[in-house]
């Protein structure tokens, strides 16, 4: 099975290397497409701009958001929800459902397994959703009532929340743990006035090292 699992790893880099690696080049296809037929291309100082505000908003996320999900995605599950998007709202949440459908542990082989297969679904069912509503446009969406409309704002912090009572229920102690932490260190954050990229990391770091001490302290009382 370990053999299997490292076999099943290497072909997933390998794969996933060339898969980035041509969407990269294709998200530039539109661009060259623009310079090439009509000659439009925006100075170089405004790209840099550009790029330094991105990296200045997302660029935190760039380095905590694959550690965060790494262990529920897996290796392929890695490669397969960067280049799809949307990682957090909807790829993560889809795998945490298929494993627990499938009664498997996410970081393990099979948990590997059923991640690919979840993110897989997911993107099929992204593709015809935005496929429908792309044809019939935002008519639809603009006869719903101003209820639901307005309701749309809290689908994310839903799905967060699912997602977290979710995994907190396999170890109650550590989420427990790690919500109030997460709690503590956000009011300290808003009375400091320190930046929220800043709280994120924290949190995080908190919740890894809880998690840490936990199973040292487990480790040594079993032995």
């Amino acid at each position: 099975m370990e053999n299997q699992a490292m076999e099943f790893n290497a072909r997933s880099i390998r794969i996933g290397m060339i898969t980035m690696i041509c969407g990269v080049i294709a998200n530039f296809i539109p661009a060259v497409y623009l310079y090439v037929v009509y000659g439009v291309i925006p100075p170089v100082a405004d790209i840099l701009k550009v790029w330094m505000v991105a990296a200045v908003t997302f660029g935190v996320s760039w380095i905590i958001q694959p550690i965060t999900f790494f262990s529920l995605l897996g290796v392929s599950g890695t490669y397969i929800g960067w280049l799809a998007g949307s990682c957090a709202d909807i790829r993560c949440p889809a795998v945490a459902m298929a494993q627990k459908a499938a009664g498997v542990e996410a970081g393990t082989p099979e948990g590997d397994v059923i991640s690919t297969m979840g993110l897989a679904g997911s993107i099929f069912t992204s593709v015809a959703i935005i496929t429908f509503f792309t044809i019939l446009g935002m008519g639809l969406i603009e006869m719903l009532p101003l209820a639901v409309k307005s309701s749309f704002k809290y689908i994310l912090p839903a799905v967060f929340g699912a997602v977290y009572v979710q995994l907190a229920g396999k170890n109650l102690s550590l989420g427990a743990m790690a919500i109030i932490v997460g709690f503590l260190i956000a009011i300290l954050f808003k009375i400091m006035a320190f930046p929220g990229w800043m709280m994120n990391i924290l949190i995080i770091v908190s919740a890894m090292l809880l998690a840490r001490i936990q199973f040292v302290y487990k480790s040594k009382k079993q032995a």
